[in-house]
């Protein structure tokens, strides 16, 4: 037992990233998340990390699991998505930072 906030998740590993709606980001990219369907949407920093996508919430976020799906939009445009194995939870920002781009569609 322990308090609602132990279950915040403020960082994502997703893994077999697919970008459909851009060349896969040299760099970080300011963009938003859907975590599940019909979910709630997250303002997010998401960056490559080898064979995978990592994305830092902007506020965390609760309910992540491994298996869902991890949908990133520019607006209502799909960039990409992968499948979570990974959580990490604590404060926003908690991280080292990563400086992100916007990423201008095609």
């Amino acid at each position: 037992m322990g308090p609602a906030e132990g279950l915040d998740v403020t960082e994502i590993t997703a893994t077999r990233p697919v970008w459909t709606g851009c060349a896969p980001p040299e760099q970080p990219l300011e963009c938003l998340v859907q975590l599940r369907a019909h979910g709630e949407v997250h303002a997010c920093t998401a960056w490559r990390d080898g064979d995978a996508v990592r994305v830092r919430l902007h506020h965390p976020a609760r309910g992540v699991a491994k298996g869902q799906a991890v949908v990133l939009y520019d607006k209502d445009a799909v960039l990409g998505s992968g499948t979570i194995t990974g959580t990490l939870a604590g404060a926003p920002g908690a991280g080292a930072p990563v400086p992100a781009v916007k990423l201008p569609l095609p």
